[in-house]
């Protein structure tokens, strides 16, 4: 499991309400959170990494829905609607009953423009969605690993 701690402060908080996919993007573009203004949507690679407790959707995990890899197919999802998380009862974020629910990621299929990838901290499924559909947001500035 990937759990970078430190990093927890390159996350923004999360948006006060869901908003469709066109509209996370804006929102995190021009978000002004924790004193800093270059914050943008995650990428499905770079939202996988908040994932925790769940090995087959951990960023090491099983998973091969990736923008790090270009694995953002149909055919990379692991089941018709995507990968399933760990229906456990447990909420598999580092925030813990702060993110619930879906979370959309920046990561569109690369087969359909009209849908995007997501992630759901409620089981750490990874799936994707139409993007005019309302979903969770939290913003990421760029991190240097």
């Amino acid at each position: 499991m990937f759990l970078c701690v430190s990093c927890f402060d390159q996350w923004s908080d999360s948006a006060p309400d869901p908003m469709t996919w066109d509209e996370a993007i804006k929102y995190c573009d021009e978000l002004e959170n924790k004193g800093h203004d270059d914050w943008h949507l995650p990428t499905i690679s770079e939202l996988r990494m908040r994932i925790t407790d769940c090995p087959a959707t951990e960023s090491d995990g099983s998973c091969p829905v990736s923008e790090i890899d270009n694995h953002l197919t149909w055919d990379d999802l692991k089941e018709e609607f995507g990968c399933d998380g760990c229906n456990d009862g447990k909420n598999h974020s580092p925030y813990y009953s702060k993110d619930t629910g879906w979370y959309w990621s920046s990561s569109a299929r690369s087969e359909d423009s009209i849908v995007a990838f997501r992630v759901n901290f409620d089981t750490g499924a990874v799936g994707n969605y139409n993007k005019d559909h309302k979903f969770n947001v939290r913003c990421i500035r760029d991190i240097n690993w």
